[in-house]
C-alpha cells in the first residue's frame, strides 16, 4: 500500500531523500576516530595504546594512522574512540559449554579462498587468548601466515564469544583492511578440533563463504622463543592434514606443521 512521503519540517532539508545524495561513510568514520584522539589530547602512539588497552587487544600505531586517512576502521574501533559502550549481546543469554579459557592457546588453522578466480589455499597458527567477560581473541601472525597466490598473507584477528559449544565472532584482515567478515566454529567434544565457516567481502555487492577447521597444536611442543623463526608447511599440504585430522587424535605438535615435518 502506498503511503504519503514524510515532509520534512520547515526550512529543513531531507539530503537522505534525494537520490544523488551519497553520504561519504568512508570520511565520516574517519573523522570520528580523528576526533576521538583530538578530544582526549593523544599522540597517534597513546591512542593507539588507548584503543589497545579498551579492547584487550594490541592496535599497531600505523594502522591506527590508516584509520584516520581513509581506511575503514572495524565498528569495535569507532565505538571505543567515540567513547561508546555496545548493547548486550544477544549470545550473552546462552552460556558456554565449558569455560571459555579451554580454548586458550595455539591451533593451526585452514580454509580455501578464491585469488583471480581459482580456488587457493590458507594456512596459519592462530593464537587464542581470553580477556574479560571471558571474550575471546586470536591472532595468526606469528609465525607468518601462508596464503597461496598473495604477495601478503591473510593476517587475521579475531574477536568472538562461547556460545554453547559454538565460538561466534568477526574477523579483521590487519595486512589489508578492506576484507572483514563472520565466523562461526563448532568445538568438538574433546576440544581438539573447531570447524566451521567464515564469511567475508568477495567485493563491494558479494559475500563470499568457506569452510575453516582449526586443529589444537599441543603446547609442549613450542619452544621457549616463541614461534617468530616458525616457517609453516605449503597451504595445501596443511590443508590435507588439517582437514582430515580426527577430534579423537592428540594434538598436533609444531615439528607436523612446520616446513621441516615427519609427515613428509
Amino acid at each position: 500500500m502506498n503511503s504519503a512521503p514524510d515532509i520534512p519540517a520547515a526550512g529543513v532539508v531531507s539530503l537522505a531523500g534525494r537520490r544523488s545524495y551519497r553520504p561519504d561513510h568512508r570520511g565520516l568514520a574517519c573523522a570520528q576516530i580523528r576526533a576521538g584522539r583530538e578530544k582526549l589530547g593523544m599522540s597517534s602512539d597513546e591512542f593507539a595504546e588507548h584503543l589497545g588497552n579498551l579492547l584487550g587487544r594490541k592496535i599497531p600505531v600505523q594502522l591506527a594512522k590508516r584509520w584516520e586517512q581513509g581506511s575503514v576502521p572495524p565498528g569495535d574501533i569507532l565505538l571505543a574512540a567515540g567513547g561508546q559502550v555496545p548493547a548486550q549481546s544477544l549470545l550473552e543469554a546462552v552460556p558456554p559449554s565449558f569455560p571459555a579459557a579451554a580454548l586458550a592457546g595455539a591451533w593451526v588453522t585452514c580454509y580455501q579462498f578464491t585469488h583471480a578466480r581459482e580456488a587457493k589455499f590458507h594456512a596459519d597458527i592462530a593464537r587464542v587468548t581470553t580477556g574479560p567477560d571471558d571474550c575471546i581473541r586470536a591472532v595468526n601472525y606469528p609465525p607468518e601466515p601462508r596464503s597461496e597466490g598473495r604477495g601478503r598473507p591473510f593476517r587475521n584477528e579475531i574477536s568472538a564469544r562461547l556460545a554453547g559449544r559454538h565460538l561466534i565472532g568477526e574477523w579483521m584482515n590487519t595486512s589489508d583492511t578492506r576484507y572483514y567478515g563472520s565466523l562461526q566454529l563448532a568445538v568438538l567434544p574433546g576440544e581438539i578440533v573447531m570447524e566451521g565457516f567464515y564469511t567475508g567481502i568477495g567485493s563491494d555487492v558479494e559475500v563470499s563463504t568457506g569452510f575453516w577447521k582449526w586443529v589444537r597444536i599441543d603446547p609442549r611442543s613450542i619452544p621457549d622463543a616463541g614461534l617468530g623463526a616458525v616457517t609453516l608447511r605449503e597451504p595445501s599440504d596443511l590443508h590435507g592434514i588439517v582437514m582430515s585430522y580426527s577430534q579423537y587424535g592428540e594434538p598436533l605438535t609444531l615439528a607436523d606443521v612446520r616446513g621441516e615435518s615427519r609427515w613428509g
